[in-house]
């Protein structure tokens, strides 16, 4: 079976990568392959066009239908705990059940969701292979054993669903090209603002160590808003902001803290 090194926060050069190893979800920043030293980055955050480019768990979904070898000397490297990275690492454990059709299944919907967001319903379990969002619990190694295991019982079909748990809400900023940047309050997330007429969000959230986490992001590649020259503009005040072209972030620290930004500091920078 395939070892898993787990840094949260942690981003790498595709070139320092050893042989044999898969990096996963923005570990190394956008997709690339070398087939000869078997090393892979399966990623949808940068050097791509978010719209056209599958999610983490479809692009190893399809890397192993197409014949990608897995095997006890792999390394899969990951820096974030989330539905499709948590999938995709199930993937790589279990590369001899991808053609199952549960598994499909869940594999479609989850990346769907990942990739385009709310727009695209979550599949039931999506929110049980992640922290709640928000949360200040540390993410380690036996966390994702405990989302591993969700995903074994959902695809060996004893899987339950839970009862609904709490919405966490948080406040942000809401843009759209007619009205402009407007102040959105007890959010429950993306959807809410989309449907208040809302293209473009910056939503935060309290954090580790007095810090706040934000999470940016735009309905699709079709909003006329730059969200990856926002990134950008904010990584050069605060470095280890990032993401893609329609979704990102403040920085993963490994403390679990994230940005020492101020709301109305990240929106001047968002206005300009």
């Amino acid at each position: 079976m395939a070892r898993i090194n787990f840094v949260f926060g942690q981003t790498l050069a595709f070139d320092s990568l050893a042989p044999n190893t898969i990096a996963l979800d923005g570990t190394v920043q956008g997709p690339q392959i070398d087939a000869t030293g078997r090393r892979f980055s399966f990623d949808h955050h940068a050097g791509c066009i978010r719209l056209v480019t599958l999610a983490t768990c479809q692009q190893v979904a399809t890397a192993l239908t197409l014949g990608m070898v897995v095997d006890e000397e792999t390394t899969i490297l990951i820096n974030d705990l989330d539905a499709d990275t948590v999938l995709a690492v199930w993937l790589l454990l279990h590369p001899e059940r991808v053609g199952e059709a549960r598994v499909k299944e869940l594999v479609e919907r989850i990346g769907l969701t990942d990739a385009h967001g709310p727009i695209c319903p979550p599949h039931a379990i999506h929110r049980e292979l992640a922290p709640v969002y928000g949360s200040k619990e540390p993410q380690t190694l036996e966390m994702l054993g405990g989302f591993l295991a969700k995903v074994s019982a959902y695809a060996d079909g004893t899987w339950q669903e839970p009862a609904a748990r709490p919405e966490r809400k948080s406040d942000g900023f809401g843009w759209s090209p007619a009205r402009g940047w407007e102040v959105v309050t007890s959010t429950t997330g993306f959807e809410q603002v989309y449907k208040m007429g809302h293209l473009v969000a910056i939503l935060y959230t309290e954090a580790p160590n007095g810090t706040v986490m934000y999470t940016l992001g735009k309905r699709s590649d079709l909003v006329p808003f730059d969200i990856t020259g926002l990134l950008a503009r904010l990584n050069a005040i605060e470095p280890g902001w990032g993401g893609s072209s329609t979704v990102g972030g403040s920085p993963h620290k490994p403390d679990g803290s994230r940005s020492s930004l101020s709301p109305e500091q990240v929106l001047e920078v968002a206005k300009n």
